[in-house]
């Protein structure tokens, strides 16, 4: 945010607050002195400011400034983009005016408060012409048009079980003439992903670190390999993408899991445990998918089916309603 809000010509303001390990709750008693004074940033911010509403997004940010919120009696709106609300947003919602929520799924906890919006997505990603952009796309990936594409990426520090089971792709398919990956491998794991492609024959092959906007990836991709979070899942679904999704094991309430199984039996999505997912198992589904006549066509339907990239004027609406 100190980086992408600051660019856009926003204004921005910080407070001093972490977040805490809920398996050592011990650690919230030195949390608690700093939570206090950063509520009191949070309350002056909103003095200078004077917002008619506070909108938080959950993450442990958001909990100082809506209880400033609450103390200034400024209207509250929260948005949840996983299936399952986060804590900052379950402690919060008895002072919102509207919990948005991203998924039908969690209206049911959202209180009655709750109201559906979707999981807001940049507009050049919500009104992506992915065949009109695919040829410029290609020319700057070095990609070839006859060739499916498989872009892979698990977020801008890398996912190593993705990464590893990923590369070797590259001698798997080392002498196939229809097949090419674009690789985003996260800067933690750019170098050791570039060294271990480095050999791939005549495959294209293409590693990225990180890419800030992700139009022209998506762009070039006929399947993605991904992690099932909140914002790759509205990504994929407002763009249409088949995807093969690897959720993140370890969190606690295993969103990623419930993500990826919506997009399951929905038929837009195949789902690989994080335990299973290997070079083979990949390159199986994969190679599935690409040979099948019509299989990535029925999965980008449905995936399109389930995506809402209106999201962002929904939730606009929303929180000018509650401004009102």
């Amino acid at each position: 945010e100190a980086q992408l809000i600051p660019k856009a010509q926003l204004p921005f303001s910080t407070i001093d607050i972490e977040g805490f390990d809920r398996a050592r709750p011990l650690s919230l008693v030195a949390l608690g002195p700093r939570a206090v004074r950063a509520t009191m940033q949070a309350r002056a911010v909103l003095a200078e400011r004077r917002p008619d509403v506070v909108v938080g997004m959950g993450g442990y940010v958001s909990l100082p400034v809506c209880a400033a919120a609450r103390l200034r009696g400024t209207s509250i709106v929260l948005h949840e983009q996983n299936i399952v609300l986060g804590l900052a947003n379950r402690v919060c919602k008895g002072s919102a005016a509207r919990v948005a929520v991203s998924w039908a799924e969690t209206l049911a906890t959202a209180g009655r408060h709750g109201v559906f919006t979707g999981n807001p997505v940049l507009p050049e990603i919500a009104h992506l012409d992915r065949l009109r952009r695919r040829p410029e796309a290609l020319a700057r990936f070095g990609l070839e048009a006859n060739r499916r594409t498989l872009l892979v990426f698990g977020g801008s520090q890398g996912a190593r079980r993705l990464n590893q089971a990923a590369v070797g792709l590259a001698d798997r398919w080392r002498a196939r003439s229809d097949r090419q990956v674009l690789h985003l491998a996260g800067k933690n794991e750019y170098g050791a992903v570039t060294a271990e492609v480095a050999s791939g024959g005549e495959l294209p092959y293409r590693v990225v670190d990180f890419l800030p906007e992700m139009m022209d990836a998506y762009s070039v991709a006929d399947l993605v390999l991904c992690r099932g979070g909140a914002t790759t899942i509205a990504e994929l679904t407002a763009t249409g993408l088949p995807a093969i999704i690897v959720p993140y094991p370890f969190h606690r309430d295993r969103q990623q899991e419930r993500h990826a199984q919506v997009l399951d039996d929905a038929g837009a999505a195949i789902t690989l445990r994080d335990s299973d997912v290997t070079t083979a198992s990949v390159g199986d589904a994969v190679d599935s998918l690409f040979n099948a006549d019509d299989a990535l066509e029925v999965m980008a339907k449905a995936s399109l089916a389930l995506g809402h990239p209106e999201a962002a004027d929904r939730l606009a609406s929303v929180v000018r309603e509650v401004a009102a």
